[in-house]
């Protein structure tokens, strides 16, 4: 009976060690990154959520600033794709231009019909 008593502890030491080292690691893993990827910490000028839409059950549209970068999103629950991606005075234009009373298909719908600027003269 108590090599019983004892094979429980043990399991349960072991479990609550094993769920300690696992929250541990993902905890670094999330400020220094994993090995040989790039690290997100969230938040702050370089990464940025501007808006998102719901378009359907496990659907929506997502606008997202990232480096000096605006990002149109689709994203559902098996994948995300980049729809359209705005540089320089555009994607500060999402930053200054951000959605009040139209509400983002307002604000999309705007920012889709511009005129191109033409670079290269």
């Amino acid at each position: 009976m108590a090599g019983t008593l004892w094979h429980a502890l043990g399991m349960l030491f072991t479990t609550i060690l094993i769920l300690a080292l696992a929250y541990l690691t993902s905890r670094w893993i999330a400020t220094h990154g994993a090995p040989g990827g790039t690290s997100w910490t969230g938040g702050g000028e370089n990464f940025r959520v501007l808006t998102r839409i719901g378009v359907g059950r496990d659907a929506s549209l997502l606008v997202l600033y990232a480096r000096g970068r605006c990002l149109l999103l689709g994203v559902t629950e098996h994948n995300i794709t980049l729809l359209k991606e705005w540089e320089g005075e555009d994607a500060e234009a999402w930053l200054s231009d951000a959605p009040t009373d139209a509400g983002f298909l307002g604000v999309l719908r705007e920012t889709l019909n511009r005129p191109r600027r033409n670079d290269h003269g």
